[in-house]
C-alpha cells in the first residue's frame, strides 16, 4: 500500500504540466451520498455512506482527500454489515474536457473499515487496504459554472473473495 502511494506521488510530481490560467483551477469541496457494494462469492450487501471530498483542481488534474462515513447499514439473512469509514486519496486525470462535460479517470489508494454482526456471534471489524480505480463524469451548471454535478463509479478494493465497489452522485463546488 505504501509503495503504491509513493509510486502515485512520483507519477504525479513528474507528469504535471504547467498551469494554464484559462483552465479552471482551485480548491474544491464535494458532497454526495454513496452506495457501497460489498461482493463476496456467496452474496452482496449495500450499506449507504456520505462522501465528502476536499481537493485541488488544475488543468486536467485533480487531487483529493476523501472521507466517507456511514449513514445506513445493510442486512442479509440476519448478517448486518456496515462501513463506518472509508479514507482515500485520489488522483483524477481528465482526458476529455468539453465546455462543461468532463470525464475523469481515477486512481488512488483506499482504506475501508467493515463491521459485521450476526446474532450470538461476536461482532467483527475488518480493515481492507488497496489500490482504487474508477471513472467519473461531471457536468457544470451553466448558470453557476463553479457548481458541478458529478458521478463516480469506482472499485475501492479487489481481493480474492471480496470486492468493494461504490457509486456516488453529488455536487462539487470550486472556490
Amino acid at each position: 500500500m505504501k509503495s503504491f502511494i509513493k509510486t502515485l506521488l512520483f507519477f504525479v510530481l513528474f507528469n504535471v504540466p504547467s498551469v494554464n490560467a484559462s483552465e479552471s483551477t482551485g480548491i474544491y469541496i464535494s458532497l454526495a451520498p454513496a452506495l457501497i457494494k460489498i461482493d463476496t462469492s456467496n452474496a452482496s450487501t449495500r450499506p449507504t455512506l456520505v462522501d465528502v471530498r476536499l481537493g485541488y483542481e488544475f488543468d486536467a488534474h485533480l487531487f483529493e482527500l476523501v472521507v466517507m462515513s456511514s449513514i445506513n447499514d445493510d442486512s442479509l439473512n440476519q448478517l448486518t454489515v456496515d462501513v463506518p469509514s472509508v479514507n482515500s486519496i485520489f488522483y483524477h486525470y481528465l482526458p476529455y474536457r468539453d465546455n462543461s462535460l468532463k470525464i475523469h479517470l481515477i486512481i488512488g489508494a483506499s482504506q475501508i473499515e467493515v463491521d459485521s454482526s450476526y446474532p450470538n456471534i461476536a461482532d467483527t471489524t475488518d480493515t481492507f487496504e488497496g489500490a482504487s480505480i474508477g471513472l467519473g463524469l461531471e457536468e457544470a451548471f451553466t448558470s453557476i459554472p463553479e457548481l458541478k454535478l458529478k458521478m463516480d463509479i469506482m472499485r475501492l478494493y479487489k481481493g480474492d473473495d471480496l470486492n468493494i465497489n461504490f457509486l456516488s452522485i453529488g455536487v462539487r463546488y470550486v472556490f
